[in-house]
């Protein structure tokens, strides 16, 4: 260990702690040849905070549910805030995935973490099954409705971008058209019933790696791999570095996807109040060539940028 480690280190979490006050200031304009000379012939999309975020905070939500079932004893947005904040951490380490590495369903997960939530928003009140079963019905109804996400606009507009695109060359082979597909530490449920509930947005992707389903959660390279797996069934000699993933999280999507061998872009979303950072106490891996300044260069505030770098 000597003063060049030290200083990498130091350089390291000077970036992980900027990243998260103010990432606005690693962004630098993107030409083409940021992401090297090879075509990009696959984009991997994160969800939560990339294309979609809640409509409303999800404080709110569980207030308001709270009111709806007359909860008795209410707690109040801040004694919720606390609460979800331990309870979302705490059973994200004990239970991955949304009970996939458990293996229970990601209903039952979201009911002991509600559960929880209650108890750390206000441990001296306690609910009876009747009571906290309406409650939490209301707020599992809630994220399972339109009313509980919403597409980001840049997304949509990226999206629209690549099917005027691929319309456009529709007598282009399937192996040169770009493909989609969804990287995402969420549940099951955001692929099967969220993505088609808006506007049929599903219809864009072609695969869909999910955390509950995998049983791994990114930054790990078994979701990446899941996710290179499946877009090599729609185009077998894919190769690792002709994927783009592009994510919020700089220690799950950039860091991530670098390690596994992906091309990654970091999606900043500090300026945007609708996205909150989830999982904000996971570590970024090493990969080769991490450093400040590349991640500086491969940091972009829209996703509308890539389609200005891919169309």
């Amino acid at each position: 260990f000597n003063m060049t480690t030290a200083l990498y280190c130091f350089q390291l979490c000077s970036l992980c702690y900027l990243l998260l006050l103010n990432r606005q200031t690693f962004v630098s304009p993107l030409s083409p040849s940021s992401l090297g000379s090879k075509k990009i012939r696959a984009l991997s999309l994160d969800v939560t905070g990339t294309l979609l975020a809640t409509r409303e905070p999800v404080i709110k939500s569980y207030h308001d549910a709270a009111h709806w079932s007359q909860l008795s004893n209410p707690p109040s947005q801040s004694e919720l805030k606390r609460g979800f904040k331990i309870a979302f951490r705490k059973r994200c380490i004990e239970s991955p995935c949304f009970g996939g590495v458990e293996g229970i369903s990601g209903r039952d997960w979201w009911r002991t973490t509600v559960a929880q939530v209650l108890y750390h928003a206000n441990p001296d009140v306690s609910h009876g099954d009747e009571e906290f079963d309406r409650y939490f019905r209301r707020v599992y109804q809630h994220f399972g409705s339109p009313a509980g996400y919403m597409v980001l606009e840049d997304a949509r507009n990226l999206l629209s971008s690549l099917q005027v695109e691929s319309s456009s060359s529709s007598s282009s082979s399937s192996s040169e058209k770009l493909l989609l597909g969804i990287t995402s530490n969420t549940p099951t449920r955001h692929m099967e019933s969220v993505l088609p509930m808006l506007d049929n947005l599903h219809d864009h992707f072609s695969w869909f790696a999910c955390s509950q389903d995998v049983k791994h959660e990114k930054p790990a390279v078994e979701i990446f791999d899941a996710a290179y797996r499946q877009a090599k069934f729609w185009l077998p000699d894919l190769e690792k570095d002709e994927v783009l993933h592009v994510g919020d999280s700089y220690a799950c999507d950039y860091c991530g996807a670098r390690r596994y061998g992906f091309r990654a872009l970091l999606l900043d979303r500090s300026d945007n109040p609708a996205v909150t950072a989830y999982q904000d106490w996971l570590e970024g891996p090493e990969y080769e060539g991490k450093s400040l300044e590349d991640v500086k260069g491969n940091t972009i505030t829209s996703l509308e940028d890539v389609a200005s770098l891919l169309l």
